[in-house]
């Protein structure tokens, strides 16, 4: 066999056993998620109180990851007859629609739920600890500073802006209800959210009373003026007009926020009549933060973006290769991922119809239909819809605040497709010119020649003849198909057009086994 045989053969073991590997590479990934639905309980018998930590971790914040570890967690000890379940809360907030399904499972239960802010519990995590029968806290802590920020591109200087009045209600709202659910004082909880409430503290019948200057005015009229003297003594800064309710462990206990202050979770047991019961941590599973680092946003858009590049590179590269395993193991990635989150339920049935609806429409495009029209287009429109689909939870922003995921999720598909094209571009003009790229070329492509003078002959005898002949084709070139010149009928391609049947071409040159011909055009 030639030199050049053997090391083709050489080449193409190669990449068999590199997508060999990357399949059981991908398999392996799918595993891993997967088991995230079996999960041992840690709980031993006798009564138990458990604790479910909503703590940052890192890149990890209140996501859509950590409301599904809540839901697992909940059921968890739901099963196992708990008498008690303390959020161990520790974080600087995150998404509002995740806050908000955490809020609507922990609702759900039937267990008395108690919240520990052990260090703080901003925004969302204000919510989810509202969401609780009792509120415990550590001293040093804080809750509050609630107010709904986008931390879009169009954020200035890289700072988060707040969003629309619009959103501004709805999340009041969401903490006003909740609030007065679990009687918990409401206007603190609509101050956390709104700076344009003021507030005032009022003794009245030896209990301090947390008013609007509206109701104090109301107070006046009703118990004299003289009866009405409002408080300046430690008054948060988050009372004022304009300003954004944070209180700390000490003022939250002074507004009756707090129930407690106590410095660890074994001092809350006694306090709600659970001695002698055993605490039953409950642990986010590798596989859960495995998902919850998989829809990050920045890593979302990388594995679109490697996931599409993968697959331009394969469409350049005849038959399969590791560029098209490497864009399917990243688009599996991306839609195993936010399917494992807790994927509405509309969207597990939409999103792969228009997925392969998509593909179907492509797929027909490039291998029966000349050119390229509706049905490609449309393709890729479906494709786009999934992806965007997937990045979001509710079909229509049907509230304001799946406004901004709409938001995040075009974000993230805009900037996918900018970063393909920028990628491709600077990969297929500027790397084959590159000092890099000569040096390895010979590692990674093959470069031997087989020479005439050695007994190599790439074009078969007599082809060249055909240069120049006009015939007719016999099936559409897309771009290769069948063409007959005379008595003669050839495997042919073109330039790259797309070319009807029946149509007169022209053979222009023969490369190697390769014999291109053009569209011979008709004069008028």
């Amino acid at each position: 066999m030639p030199a050049g045989g053997k090391r083709v053969k050489k080449v193409t073991k190669g990449v068999r056993a590199t997508v060999s590997f990357m399949l059981l590479v991908f398999f392996a990934l799918v595993l891993f998620i997967l088991s995230s639905a079996i999960t041992p309980s840690s709980a031993q018998d006798g009564r138990k109180v458990y604790v479910i930590p909503i703590q940052d971790r890192k890149i990890f914040m209140v996501d859509l990851g950590q409301s599904s570890f809540v839901r697992r967690a909940v059921e968890e000890a739901e099963r196992d007859k708990a008498e008690a379940i303390i959020l161990r809360i520790k974080t600087f907030g995150g998404r509002v629609d995740a806050a908000v399904e955490i809020k609507d499972i922990l609702f759900e239960t039937d267990i008395k739920t108690i919240a520990f802010v052990e260090g703080r519990a901003i925004s969302a995590g204000a919510l989810i600890a509202l969401c609780c029968q009792s509120i415990v806290m550590s001293p040093g802590s804080s809750m509050g500073a609630a107010t709904p920020v986008s931390l879009s591109p169009g954020s200035l200087e890289g700072k988060p802006k707040p969003t629309s009045e619009k959103e501004v209600s709805f999340v009041r709202a969401e903490f006003k209800s909740t609030a007065e659910r679990n009687h918990h004082p409401a206007k603190l909880a609509e101050a956390m959210v709104d700076p344009d409430i003021e507030l005032v503290a009022v003794p009245i019948d030896g209990e301090l009373r947390i008013l609007t200057p509206g109701e104090v005015e109301e107070k006046k009229k009703e118990l004299g003026e003289e009866k009405i003297k409002i408080e300046k003594t430690d008054i948060p800064e988050g009372f004022a007009k304009g300003k954004l309710l944070t209180l700390t462990a000490d003022e939250a206990l002074r507004f009756k926020l707090a129930s407690h202050k106590v410095s660890n979770l074994e001092e809350i047991l006694p306090l709600y009549g659970f001695e002698g019961a055993s605490l039953v941590s409950v642990a986010i599973t590798w596989s859960e933060n495995l998902v919850r680092f998989l829809t990050n946003p920045i890593v979302s858009g990388l594995l679109l973006t490697l996931g599409m590049l993968g697959l331009v590179f394969e469409l350049r590269i005849p038959g399969w290769g590791v560029s098209g395993t490497i864009g399917l193991i990243c688009l599996a990635l991306f839609f195993g991922a936010h399917y494992m989150s807790e994927m509405a339920g509309w969207a597990k049935v939409t999103i792969p119809i228009l997925f392969l609806l998509g593909v179907t429409l492509l797929l027909l495009e490039i291998l029966v239909i000349p050119g390229f029209g509706i049905a490609g287009i449309g393709g890729i429109v479906f494709i786009v819809a999934s992806i965007f689909l997937t990045l979001v939870k509710h079909p229509l922003p049907t509230f304001p605040g799946a406004a901004e995921e709409w938001w995040q999720a075009l974000y993230i598909v805009s900037g996918s497709i900018i970063c393909l094209f920028v990628i491709a571009i600077f990969l297929f003009l500027f790397i084959p010119q590159s000092n890099l790229w000569k040096k390895i070329r010979h590692r990674v492509v093959l470069t031997s020649k087989e020479e005439a003078g050695a007994g190599f002959r790439s074009t078969p005898q007599g082809w060249e003849n055909f240069v120049g002949k006009e015939g007719k084709t016999l099936s559409i070139l897309r771009p290769s198909g069948r063409a007959m010149f005379g008595e003669d009928i050839l495997d042919v391609v073109t330039g790259g057009d797309f070319i009807s049947r029946d149509a007169p071409v022209k053979v222009v040159k023969v490369e190697g086994n390769r014999i291109v011909v053009e569209k011979v055009e008709k004069e008028s």
